[in-house]
């Protein structure tokens, strides 16, 4: 995956999950919809993926996922 596309994709995670202090679940599901995305996913399907993940661990968390731009 070339510079420029990983730039993007790591803006738009940036501005569209904010994030967390640490140890907090919003940063576990960063780091998996970074993961999915490296692996070819669209960002929605990332999300989705990370929400079923991170609420097995934590089945009261609510994301703060924004719309984007």
């Amino acid at each position: 995956m070339d510079y420029e596309m990983q730039k993007a994709m790591r803006r738009e995670l940036n501005e569209r999950i904010p994030p967390a202090p640490k140890g907090d679940p919003q940063n576990e599901l960063r780091h998996v919809v970074n993961s999915q995305r490296f692996r070819g996913k669209s960002f929605d399907q990332s999300v989705t993926i990370a929400l079923d993940f991170v609420r097995k661990r934590y089945p009261q968390f609510t994301p703060c996922i924004l719309p984007p731009r």
